[in-house]
C-alpha cells in the first residue's frame, strides 16, 4: 500500500483520471473566483474614488469665494460638516483627511487644525506625502490619487483644484480611507471562495462519477485480457455496452474477439482431448496387438502340453517358446510403465552421470568393430534434468543397434543460451523418407525384435519438457537426432 501512494504510475486509470479532472476543476474554478475577487476589489475600489472625488468637489463649489473673502472658518465648517455628515453633505463617509490649499500650498482649512495650522504651509509628514502633495498641486482638473497595495490602510484621494475667472485659486483634498472597503472585499472574496469551493467539490464529485464510468469498460477489458494471459478466458463475461462512443466501440471489439478466443479455446481443448483419445487408442491398439501375438502362441504351447503331459520332448521344445514370449510381454510393459514414470520426474542428475552413459554404450559394443567419439562441453557444475539420461541412453542404442558389425557412433553435447543441445549420429543405412513420417510412432519399428517404443519414449520425454527434436538422415550417410531442452538453471544450488 505504501509503494502504491509513493508510485503514481502504479495506480489505476480511474484514479488518475478522477484526480486530473479534480485537479483541472479545482485550477479553473479558483481562478475564476480569483478574477471574480480582483474585479470586485477594482469595482468597490472604483467607486470609493468616484465618492472622494465627489466629496471634493462639493467642496469645491463654495471654496473660491471663501477664499477670496478670506474666509477659513467657513472653509473650516465645510470640512467638518463633511466629516461628521450633518445636512447638507453627502452622508457618512470614512474621511481620513480633508484640506483646502491656496495656490502657494498654504493651508486655508484643515479637518485636523491643530496639525496642520491656518495660513501656514502644509508639510507633508513623509516622502510618499510629498509627492502626492506635489501630484494635488499640480493637477488642473479634477483626479483620484490612490496608495499602493491591497491593505486596509490604504485610501482614495479625491483632488479638485480651484478656479476663479479662470485664475488658479488653490486645491481641495479629501481622502477616504479603504479601511471598510478592505473588509467588504474580504467579505465578498470569502463568500466568492466558498461558492467556487462548493463548485469544486461537487465538479469532482461528478468528475469521479463520469471518470469511473467511462474506465469501467477498459477495467473489464484489463481483467479480460489477464484472463487470456492466465488461459481462462471462458470464464469472461461480455462487457455491457451502453454508449456508442469510442469506449462503446472498443468494448464491442474486445467482445467480439473475446467471443473468438473463447471458441478457440474450446475448440483447441476439444481438440487436444480428441488428439489425446486418438494417441491412446494407438497405444492401446499397439499394446492389445503386441501382447496378443505372443500370447496365442503362449496360449497354444500350454493347451499342447496340457494334453501331453509326459511328453519330455514337447516340453523341451515350447518351454523355450513359452519363456519368449513372457519375456516379450514383460519389455512391452517394462518400456511403457519406465517412460510415463521418468516423463513425470522431475529430478536433476550432473553432467558426470551423463559421461557413465559412454563406459555403458562401450560396454554394449563389446568386440564389435565400433568406434564412439565423446564430446560433452558443457560446465561440470551444470545440473540437467533426470529425463535426459533416458532420451541420450534410448539414442544412443537404437544407433548400435541400427549398425552392423562396424561403423561410427558420435556424441556431442553443448550449451547454447538457455537451450541445452544434444547430437548423437550414427554412419548407418540412414532412414528411408517413406517412413519419417512413423518414426516416433508408439510400437513402429524396423527392428525385428524391436517393441517400438524406445524413439516413442524419446518424443514424449522431449515434449514434457517443451524442448525439440529433428531428425536429419540421408539414406546410406547415417542419421543424426538432434534434441534441445530449455535449461532454466545454470549452476548447480
Amino acid at each position: 500500500m505504501t509503494m502504491l501512494l509513493h508510485n503514481p504510475r502504479s495506480w489505476s486509470l480511474a484514479v488518475k483520471l478522477s484526480l486530473t479532472l479534480t485537479a483541472a476543476i479545482a485550477a479553473v474554478g479558483f481562478m475564476i473566483g480569483a478574477v471574480m475577487i480582483v474585479q470586485e476589489w477594482k469595482r468597490f475600489h472604483d467607486e470609493l474614488g468616484e465618492k472622494a472625488l465627489l466629496l471634493a468637489e462639493t467642496i469645491a463649489i463654495t471654496a473660491p469665494k471663501a477664499i477670496l473673502r478670506r474666509d477659513n472658518w467657513s472653509l473650516y465648517l465645510s470640512l467638518k460638516n463633511l466629516a461628521m455628515g450633518r445636512p447638507g453633505t453627502s452622508g457618512i463617509h470614512e474621511i481620513t483627511t480633508a484640506m483646502v490649499l491656496d495656490a502657494n500650498g498654504l493651508v486655508q482649512a484643515h479637518l485636523h487644525p491643530a496639525d496642520n495650522p491656518m495660513t501656514y504651509p502644509f508639510s507633508p509628514p513623509n516622502a510618499s506625502e510629498k509627492v502626492l502633495l506635489k501630484q494635488a498641486m499640480g493637477a488642473r482638473k479634477p483626479i483620484v490619487l490612490s496608495g499602493s497595495g491591497f491593505t486596509k490602510d490604504n485610501f482614495q484621494e479625491g483632488i479638485v483644484p480651484l478656479f476663479s475667472d479662470q485664475k488658479y485659486m488653490g486645491v481641495v483634498r479629501v481622502r477616504l480611507s479603504t479601511a471598510q472597503l478592505y473588509d467588504k472585499a474580504i467579505d465578498s472574496a470569502l463568500i466568492i471562495l466558498a461558492i467556487v469551493f462548493l463548485f469544486v467539490i461537487v465538479g469532482s464529485v461528478l468528475g469521479i462519477l463520469v471518470s469511473r464510468r467511462m474506465v469501467k469498460p477498459l477495467t473489464a477489458i484489463t481483467q479480460g485480457l489477464e484472463a487470456v494471459g492466465r488461459g481462462t478466458m471462458t470464464e469472461f463475461s461480455p462487457i455491457p455496452v451502453k454508449e456508442q462512443d469510442e469506449i462503446g466501440r472498443l468494448s464491442i471489439t474486445f467482445n467480439q474477439i473475446m467471443a473468438e478466443l473463447a471458441e478457440k479455446k474450446i475448440l483447441e481443448e476439444e481438440i487436444a482431448m480428441s488428439e489425446k483419445l486418438v494417441a491412446l487408442g494407438r497405444i492401446t491398439a499397439g499394446v492389445a496387438h503386441e501382447v496378443n501375438n505372443p500370447l496365442a502362441g503362449l496360449l497354444n504351447c500350454i493347451d499342447t502340453l496340457r494334453k501331453h503331459p509326459n511328453d519330455k520332448q514337447l516340453i523341451d521344445r515350447y518351454l523355450p517358446v513359452i519363456d519368449q514370449g513372457l519375456h516379450r510381454i514383460k519389455d512391452i510393459v517394462h518400456s511403457l510403465l519406465v517412460g510415463l514414470r521418468i516423463e513425470e520426474s522431475d529430478e536433476t542428475i550432473s553432467v558426470e552421470d551423463i559421461d557413465k552413459l559412454h563406459h555403458l554404450i562401450t560396454a554394449e559394443i563389446g568386440n564389435r568393430n565400433i568406434a564412439v567419439s565423446w564430446h560433452n562441453n558443457v560446465i561440470d557444475n551444470l545440473q540437467v534434468p533426470g529425463r535426459l539420461e533416458q532420451i541420450i541412453c534410448n539414442l544412443l542404442k537404437n544407433a548400435l543397434e541400427i549398425l552392423p558389425n562396424r561403423g561410427h557412433i558420435g556424441f556431442h553435447m553443448y550449451q547454447n543460451k538457455a537451450h541445452l543441445i544434444v547430437e548423437v549420429s550414427d554412419d548407418g543405412p540412414g532412414i528411408p523418407p517413406e517412413i519419417r513420417s512413423e518414426l516416433f510412432d508408439p510400437f513402429f519399428t524396423t527392428k525385428a525384435n524391436g517393441t517400438g517404443l524406445g524413439l516413442w519414449i524419446v518424443y514424449r520425454l522431449v515434449q514434457s519438457m517443451e524442448g525439440i527434436i529433428q531428425v536429419i538422415s540421408e539414406e546410406g550417410e547415417g542419421t543424426t537426432f538432434h534434441v534441445a531442452i530449455p535449461v532454466k538453471s545454470h549452476k548447480a544450488a
